[in-house]
């Protein structure tokens, strides 16, 4: 995929500021999709600043989608690697997460809590940064998030107005924070129907944490077959809407990379699958797959990217009609 897209510096200026797409309190909206388009619009915008285009404001929008990147990682527990995702050096991608936190002082305190801890009691689980606070009904109440000095998410529930206090429980992204602090609530208010589902929720997302991990690693040929056969099997055992949300992106977005993969081999999905001794998954499954990767397309990828992945997968092939003799 090319770097550049077309975009202008001040068509970016106007759209690619983070506030504008990214929703950290509500894991409903899409974490993939909001990881994706960060990178995109990173490396688009890195891409001008490299060929001169490089006015101030774009620079400083630079630095702040870079920050955003080292955020989400933590926030959504995915690997993130600089130079392997976005092609900028380690070090100079961490001069322009500098240069973003000396001009915003939330950032800065946030970059502190995950790095060296000076303005807090390093490693302390009791000193907590509160992240930010939602408000509940029925009943009502306060939701506050926050991050501790051990790196864990914590949640705190109160009546509104009244000062919360934090749960002992720590979670390792604010995901399972928010399904837990979900279920807390609806025990206060005794939704018993509701608390199964958040829990029921929490436990289908344990399992999805591990896919989330490698969601920017590359999946090629052998892996991703056994990755999408593992992950359609983990979908249909899920019985949360939460769950099964999770799944069928973590489905949609393995069988994007079996068509990409696919398209960088010139084979049919259906060759790739009797390739890979997966004779007994069908052409319909091959279809499906395609489908798959086109619902990953439109509802994952960056609106700036998605002409060139729709010209990708309108060259791949579901399966050859085979002749008779």
């Amino acid at each position: 995929m090319s770097e550049t897209t077309g975009c202008t510096p001040e068509w970016h200026l106007e759209h690619s500021r983070p506030a504008t797409f990214l929703h950290y309190l509500d894991p409903r909206q899409s974490p993939a999709a909001q990881a994706n388009r960060l990178v995109t619009r990173f490396r688009n915008i890195q891409a001008l600043c490299d060929e001169g285009e490089n006015p101030p404001d774009l620079m400083r929008l630079r630095n702040e989608l870079a920050f955003h990147l080292l955020k989400m990682s933590r926030w959504w527990g995915l690997h993130f690697c600089p130079r392997g995702l976005v092609g900028v050096r380690n070090p100079l991608f961490m001069t322009y997460v500098k240069a973003h936190i000396e001009r915003a002082i939330d950032d800065e305190c946030l970059f502190d809590l995950l790095t060296v801890q000076r303005h807090m009691h390093a490693g302390d689980g009791g000193h907590i940064l509160v992240l930010g606070q939602e408000t509940a009904t029925e009943p009502a109440a306060s939701i506050i998030y926050g991050i501790d000095g051990q790196r864990g998410f914590r949640f705190a529930i109160g009546p509104a107005g009244a000062e919360p206090i934090w749960n002992g429980r720590t979670c390792p992204d604010f995901a399972s924070a928010w399904l837990a602090a979900r279920a807390a609530h609806a025990r206060m208010g005794d939704c018993h129907a509701t608390m199964r589902e958040y829990e029921t929720a929490h436990q289908e997302h344990i399992r999805a944490r591990g896919w989330h991990r490698r969601h920017f690693h590359r999946q090629y040929d052998h892996p991703a077959m056994d990755m999408y056969v593992q992950a359609s099997t983990q979908l249909h055992a899920c019985r949360s809407e939460f769950g099964r949300r999770e799944f069928e992106e973590i489905l949609n977005s393995i069988a994007f990379g079996i068509t990409r993969a696919a398209f960088c081999r010139r084979m049919t999905i259906a060759d790739m699958l009797q390739e890979n001794d997966m004779q007994d998954m069908t052409l319909r499954q091959a279809n499906i797959i395609k489908r798959r990767a086109r619902t990953y397309v439109t509802s994952c990828i960056d609106p700036i990217a998605r002409p060139e992945m729709d010209i990708l997968l309108d060259r791949v092939i579901s399966y050859l009609p085979r002749r008779c003799a």
